[in-house]
């Protein structure tokens, strides 16, 4: 449930004027310390990096692969993701070794492999896959290739446009004889390539990260305390929260209006209120508050409350900087993000203030942080 429970500290916004740069990058692994992804991840699959080799002859004789270890998750898988979305419209092939041991498997699934692309900025990202399925063989080392140009591929949105057509995914997952089943899987996967190259576009510097501990603004317009660009240190608006109960209203607004239907995005089970038990500042933190109960607002009662804020400040440039303790547990989803102030978002503060003439997606996004309680070390931003 997005916003679940999130206390969080120490708000800051300062605006800042950056010049681009762009910088190119390959999309591969060797798994012998030479590939430029670094960030794979098993979802409710095993996952090693650095497994040696068990089969190495015939088509691969490298020192190490990836293990792929699926031992009975329903849809287990393993991903990563890169720093800038793919451009399929020239370069739209991805290659893998892989081989697969009879002795590894059990059921009676097909043996298969697919790669899926996904937009990894949306929670629920593989409402946004492309999939393309290949056939495999058992007990061999193999090359397989997957051409979202000419390879036959499925949306799981039937009315998104084609693969090539796209610019949102940044998100490879690799899956191997299918999902919505139980059975074990082990696989040994090598040399990943994806045809092209990406284009990313940093500020033109550091990233003005937090060096060290930040005492607090002093009054004077600065954050003497942060290392960061001379473009990040005036401070423009912030919430210390050295309050005690209630919000500052001239700062936040609690956004209640359940959306058509009755129900948040998502498939969110809560109702956002706006009472104390669910958003308070205390001892210099603001508190977002989970609590189970019943409650009934707008005709629909619900079983469970939290908070949903919105900031009374809008800016074009700038830096912003967030302080925040993530809680645990499935069901939780906290989030700290960033809208266009034009979003037509029923019940939101800026279009009660009459700016909202944008639906979502078109409004724009920047997500700060993005966390799944059931996926307890990962964290998102995008």
């Amino acid at each position: 449930m997005r916003n679940f429970t999130k206390p969080l500290a120490a708000l800051l916004l300062g605006f800042v004027y950056t010049a681009q740069a762009q910088t190119t990058q390959t999309v591969e692994d060797d798994f012998e310390g030479n590939g430029t992804i670094t960030n794979w991840y098993g979802d409710d699959c095993g996952l090693d990096t650095d497994k040696a080799n068990p089969v190495a002859e015939g088509d691969n004789t490298s020192a190490t692969v990836l293990e792929y270890s699926d031992t009975g998750g329903q849809y287990a898988n393993v991903q990563f993701t890169v720093p800038a979305k793919f451009n399929l419209s020239e370069t739209h092939t991805f290659s893998l070794r892989i081989y697969v041991p009879s002795e590894g498997l059990t059921g009676s699934q097909n043996n298969q492999v697919s790669l899926k692309l996904q937009n990894a900025d949306l929670g629920e990202s593989w409402t946004t896959q492309s999939e393309i399925i290949k056939d495999i063989s058992l007990d061999s080392w193999q090359t397989v290739t997957f051409d979202f140009a000419n390879d036959e591929y499925v949306n799981f949105d039937p009315t998104s446009p084609a693969p090539t057509l796209r610019s949102d995914f940044d998100k490879v997952v690799l899956q191997v004889n299918g999902e919505d089943n139980n059975d074990h899987v082990l696989a040994y996967v090598d040399d990943f390539l994806w045809d092209g190259t990406l284009t990313i576009t940093d500020d033109g510097g550091d990233d003005g990260g937090n060096g060290g501990e930040d005492d607090g603004d002093e009054g004077d317009g600065e954050l003497d305390s942060i290392p960061m660009h001379d473009e990040f240190k005036y401070l423009v608006w912030s919430d210390e929260f050295d309050g005690d109960g209630a919000l500052d209203p001239e700062k936040w607004h609690h956004q209640t209006q359940l959306p058509e239907g009755g129900s948040w995005f998502n498939g969110e089970i809560q109702h956002y209120t706006n009472r104390t038990e669910n958003s308070y500042q205390a001892d210099g933190n603001l508190n977002l508050v989970l609590k189970r109960e019943n409650f009934t607002d707008q005709g629909q009662t619900k079983t469970f409350t939290s908070a949903r804020l919105n900031s009374k400040f809008a800016f074009t440039y700038g830096r912003v900087e967030v302080r925040a303790i993530l809680p645990e547990g499935v069901g939780t989803w906290p989030a700290i993000w960033m809208l266009g102030k034009n979003i037509n978002e029923a019940g939101a503060y800026w279009q009660e203030q009459g700016f909202g003439t944008t639906t979502w997606p078109a409004c724009c996004e920047i997500d700060i942080m993005e966390h799944w309680g059931d996926n307890q070390d990962f964290v998102q931003a995008a």
